[in-house]
Order: structure tokens, then sequence, then C-alpha cells
């Protein structure tokens, strides 16, 4: 089932939220990208979730499947990035040290395309710029 929608998100917006994580449903997913309000879920559906779920709290920790480990929680006012490819919980109390870690990385890999640009090898660019 869908456990969120273009609905709700407006109602959410309404209230200061700027985006959401599911691990769950949703749906209208062309709406809510017109709305300019990210969402990020395990899958979509078209099937109502009336009635079939509830709000049981809100500023909570929540816990979400991780890619490296079981389960990672994520608490308020942690900063939450996604996009395409998945979604990353970066703790409040590290996040300027994780932002300026992936910025050196992010300069480091725009280096290693330049270099693959003018023809290098990957097997050389790695040896050279190491893994990003």
């Amino acid at each position: 089932i869908c456990y969120f929608g273009e609905l709700i998100a407006i109602g959410m917006q309404e209230r200061g939220a700027v985006g959401s994580v599911l691990d769950g449903g949703v749906r209208d997913t062309r709406l809510l990208g017109d709305l300019g309000f990210p969402v990020f879920a395990r899958y979509t559906t078209a099937v109502q979730s009336i009635g079939r779920w509830k709000v049981t709290g809100y500023q909570a920790p929540i816990y979400l499947p991780g890619a490296t480990s079981s389960y990672v929680t994520a608490n308020p006012g942690d900063f939450i990035l996604g996009d395409e490819d998945g979604v990353v919980v970066i703790p409040t109390a590290v996040v300027s040290e994780v932002l300026e870690k992936t910025e050196r990385m992010t300069d480091q890999e725009v280096e290693l395309r330049a270099a693959l640009g003018r023809g290098m090898t990957l097997k050389d660019a790695l040896k050279e710029f190491g893994h990003v």
C-alpha cells in the first residue's frame, strides 16, 4: 500500500517539512515532483492507504534498513541527503566534518574524470587519484 502521496506532502509542507524518507510505499510521484517536495521511498504503488496506518509520533528517532549495517538510526535534526541512488543519514554532531571530506572527495573525482577525458586509463587514474 501507499503510505505517502501528494495530499500528505501538501499538509507536511504547510507545517514546514521539506521532504520525506519512507520505509514503505509512495504514490502521486509526478504530482510530488511538481510540488518540489522530495520523497525517497522503498517502492511506488497506486494502492490507497486510507484506514491502514496512523501517525504514532513525531520528532522521534526512526530506524531504516542500512546498506552497511542492519539498521540506520535517523534522529530529529540529523542531515538527510538523498538522490536517485539512495539516502544517507549524517548525524548532527559530524555534519561539518563529513561535508568537508565529501567536498575533498568530489574535487578528487572531478580531477579523475578530467584525467580520463584526456585519455588516461582507468587503471592509471585509480593509481594516481585513488578510489573515490
